[in-house]
């Protein structure tokens, strides 16, 4: 039977529906310390397939959303999704996405009141570069959020979670045995097995002290930290390694700029 050559139309259905669902919680983590996002100017960056961007556009009522990625954002793919999903036919007159390069974003000085950046610093190779674009970018007295997850050394810091279940694959096995399984699933075409592989390979191994000191570089304060944890059974092979790397699965912060 020949392998099905990526996700299917309602698997990408679902994971805009998750992405959609995650921008409340960005609203949420600004809306907790009385920063509302209604009437701004907001950035995401490293905004991928532009649902986060479109429900903080869409729920959030910014007055200029703007999504960067290094990409080309499919929003023929977002209108498909949003319109099956009931959520309207249309882009938010709000919103807009831009090409950026790897460390340089196209905007002025002082552009943005708020800036937000959604599991993307775990695939950032060069993360301090990116910290200070954003730092250039907000408006004196400006916000971020971060939030990154997972962080390469917990259960799912592979992002294969659906070919290794029980975690800490990147770990365990070696970069071939990894490949193998993923090119080896039934559901793995050739086409979207490559990418995965690829995203997997130019992971970081940032930690969240990693965060900070790429912030503190960068011309932050950390105002707001939340520390992302669950329950992990640890194998026994790792068990030599720091429970804060195991255990910590990720963060969520927010960060002033100085």
């Amino acid at each position: 039977m020949d392998a099905v050559p990526g996700p299917t139309a309602d698997d990408l259905n679902v994971e805009f529906q998750n992405h959609f669902d995650a921008a409340r919680e960005v609203i949420d983590f600004f809306a907790g310390d009385a920063i509302p996002l209604k009437g701004a100017t907001v950035a995401d960056v490293g905004c991928g397939d532009g649902a986060m961007a479109y429900g903080v556009a869409h729920l959030g009522e910014p007055a200029s959303m703007v999504g960067y990625d290094i990409v080309p954002v499919d929003t023929g793919r977002i209108l498909s999704c949003a319109k099956a999903l009931g959520l309207g036919k249309d882009l938010p007159h709000n919103l807009r996405f831009e090409l950026c390069s790897a460390e340089k974003l196209p905007a002025a000085d002082a552009t943005f009141d708020y800036v937000y950046s959604w599991s993307a610093f775990e695939h950032i190779l060069q993360p301090i570069g990116v910290m200070r674009e954003i730092q250039r970018v907000l408006k004196p007295g400006g916000v971020v959020m971060i939030q990154v997850w997972p962080f390469f050394h917990s259960k799912h810091g592979s992002h294969l979670w659906h070919w290794f279940p029980d975690g800490f694959a990147q770990l365990l096995y070696d970069t071939e045995h990894i490949a193998g399984v993923v090119r080896g699933a039934p559901e793995s075409g050739p086409a979207w097995s490559g990418q995965i592989l690829e995203a997997y390979a130019e992971l970081n191994r940032a930690t969240v002290d990693d965060v900070h000191t790429w912030l503190t570089l960068s011309g932050f304060t950390i105002a707001k930290l939340e520390l992302i944890t669950e329950p992990v059974h640890i194998p026994r092979e790792l068990a030599f390694l720091p429970p804060s790397l195991l255990g910590i699965s990720g963060v969520k912060l927010l960060a002033c700029r100085d």
